[in-house]
């Protein structure tokens, strides 16, 4: 079945609910209309549709390979991503200094929802070119920003984020790769994998950013520096030099994202591996969280989207299959068969699926917002509040989008059923892509950990306090609200409970047992994401509320019956009709996980720490 974007839902989210064109009101974004922004959008959703999702049938069943010691991508994701770099897609919110389009953050953010669910495996490349670039741009010295941000940005050259090493996974604080000091570069020694896009045939150029440790540093994270290193050295008239004894030893054969070249690296195995430092010694663990916390952002996104293509996938299915009779009619033997989306069940699914996809991109859209606005407000106290909410809710974006973006996928799955468990029918490829993004960038674990062990507490429980004053004020403000006020009423007490259970886990921490709040962090982080998510999207249905109050006045309609036919018949009263009532089902019944959560969160059971294993 055919790819497609839900544009609707993503212009009401941006020009409808947040408003994007107002950031017009700042300086680097005074050149760009609400019509600019809708012009991109349309391009980007034309080159999804015709460009990207054509390659992912061919690349998922031939992918990146090894041969002969050189990386090889499929002549599919060559093709495509020269396309995608002329059409500048890969520096959207890169400044234009370096060759980039100097939009906000929120746009990058809506794109990677329109791109990366047309294929997963490609839309690393440069996405992961242009972040290591865009870090390089903030925190590089000029000789680093003038000889390698424009080639990469403009997709001459390529560029990996490079973390991981065997024997290290998650826990970077292992990092073993070493750094020899040579006058004012040094020299790198060491292993990585598991690292997208590391190395391939696509450009004349790659460059890593990595993390090493110089001779001599404390051991841990505080003793990690942040590098560049290019594959191939370069002149001082910035064409390519020598070999840099940087190579690829592998490609990993992957569960997904085949089209992605996801490489082992070693650096001066057979030669001297020259890199040049970025910022200070022992300072790179705080840098490439710089770098990380935007990734997370866009991985996010990524949930997001491949949540909406499997919806779309399974709406389109549940409309053509023919299957069963209407429950009313099940003892009539003559009853004719229906489509499977008049079944209840199949509508369950489908409606679980379009609340995750509606919450997450809400959640999504709004943080990416407000990190524009504290990255361009003059006003001390707006960026203070509007960076505490991204700090806080960033580990949410990252580990609950793509939690509950890979259980949509799973309800697309199920709504299939056999179909769906053959390769033909694109949700099985969207299952396979989908489950590395809980893992890279941090795991579900390690998100959870942040948000419990470090961001609820920070800065003595401000960012936390903060917000639940926000989710409080807005319960208090919308209570009594027609048609809503139940749902309300949940949100306050799920709130309520989240605050209850957060006290609980802090306390058992402070008390000295130190395992017992990590062992529910995952659970805390769906808990959270549970709370927050339902703000999100009620705030979507009480302006969906008041837009489609205003066309049954519009139209003079007034009593159900009139309703009824307006809302079958108008897009848009269709469109807010069904933000409102998907809303509802997500407070109504995923909302009220938080209770069992709750309950195994206080009920002080230490099993996982006392079993033997």
């Amino acid at each position: 079945m055919a790819y497609r974007v839900d544009m609707r839902d993503i212009h009401f989210n941006l020009f409808e609910k947040l408003g994007i064109e107002n950031l017009a009101d700042f300086e680097a974004y005074k050149d760009f209309t609400a019509d600019d922004y809708k012009m991109i959008l349309s391009e980007a959703e034309k080159f999804a549709i015709n460009v990207i999702a054509p390659t992912l049938s061919a690349t998922d069943k031939n992918g990146a390979k090894f041969v002969n010691g050189e990386v090889v991508v499929p002549d599919e994701v060559r093709d495509t991503i020269k396309k995608f770099n002329e059409g500048g897609w890969g520096a959207i919110s890169a400044s234009p200094e370096f060759g980039g389009q100097g939009l906000p953050v929120t746009m990058f953010v809506s794109t990677v929802d329109i791109f990366v669910a047309a294929n997963t495996g490609f839309s690393g490349y440069q996405g992961l070119t242009s972040a290591t670039a865009n870090l390089i741009a903030e925190e590089g010295s000029d000789y680093l920003k003038e000889t390698y941000c424009e080639k990469m940005l403009t997709g001459v050259w390529a560029g990996a984020m490079v973390l991981t090493e065997a024997q290290a996974g998650s826990s970077v604080g292992e990092i073993k790769t070493s750094a020899k000091r040579d006058g004012d570069t040094y020299l790198l020694t060491g292993n990585k994998t598991f690292i997208s896009g590391g190395d391939h045939d696509m450009n004349e150029n790659m460059v890593h950013v990595l993390l090493a440790r110089v001779e001599g540093a404390p051991p841990g994270v505080k003793g990690l520096s942040l590098f560049v290193a290019p594959k191939y050295l370069v002149n001082e008239d910035g064409s390519v030099g020598a070999f840099n004894h940087l190579r690829a030893t592998g490609v990993e054969e992957k569960m997904g994202i085949h089209a992605s070249a996801t490489c082992s690296i070693s650096y001066g195995d057979d030669g001297p591996c020259r890199a040049w430092i970025i910022g200070e010694e022992n300072q790179g663990i705080q840098m490439m969280f710089k770098l990380m916390n935007h990734a997370r952002l866009g991985v996010g996104a990524q949930g997001v989207s491949q949540a909406a293509a499997a919806y779309h996938l399974a709406l389109d299915y549940a409309h053509e299959r023919i299957q069963g009779t209407r429950i009313e009619d099940s003892r009539d033997p003559a009853a004719p068969s229906v489509p499977i989306v008049e079944h209840p069940d199949v509508r369950r699914m489908l409606l679980t699926q379009k609340a995750i996809v509606e919450a997450t991109r809400g959640l999504v859209y709004s943080v990416s917002y407000w990190l524009d606005r504290a990255n361009n407000t003059t006003d001390d106290e707006e960026r203070e509040r509007y960076n505490d909410l991204v700090e806080l809710l960033t580990p949410i974006c990252k580990g609950y989008s793509t939690e509950m973006g890979y259980q949509s996928i799973i309800q697309a799955v199920q709504v299939h059923g056999g179909y769906g468990y053959c390769e033909e029918y694109g949700v099985s490829v969207l299952l396979r892509d989908a489950k590395i993004g809980t893992i890279y960038e941090g795991t579900t674990g390690i998100q959870a950990m942040d948000l419990l062990g470090r961001k609820v507490a920070m800065r003595k429980g401000r960012l936390f306090q903060n917000f639940v004053g926000l989710l409080s004020e807005f319960v208090e403000k919308n209570g009594a609200h027609p048609g809503l006020e139940k749902h309300f009423k949940l949100l306050g007490e799920a709130k309520d409970q989240l605050v209850a259970t957060t006290m609980t886990l802090g306390t058992k921490g402070m008390a000295g047992d130190i395992h017992y709040p990590l062992q529910y962090a995952t659970p805390y982080l769906f808990m959270f994401g549970h709370v927050a998510c339902s703000y999100f999207i009620l705030d979507q249905a009480l302006l969906a509320y008041k837009k489609l109050q205003a066309l049954y006045v519009d139209k003079g309609v007034q009593d159900d019956a009139g309703k009824r036919k307006l809302v079958q018949e108008h897009g848009d009263a269709k469109f807010y009709h069904n933000k409102i009532e998907t809303a509802k089902f997500f407070v109504a019944n995923i909302l009220p996980e938080v209770y069992g959560i709750a309950k195994s969160a206080e009920s002080d059971d230490k099993s996982p720490m006392d079993i033997v294993f």
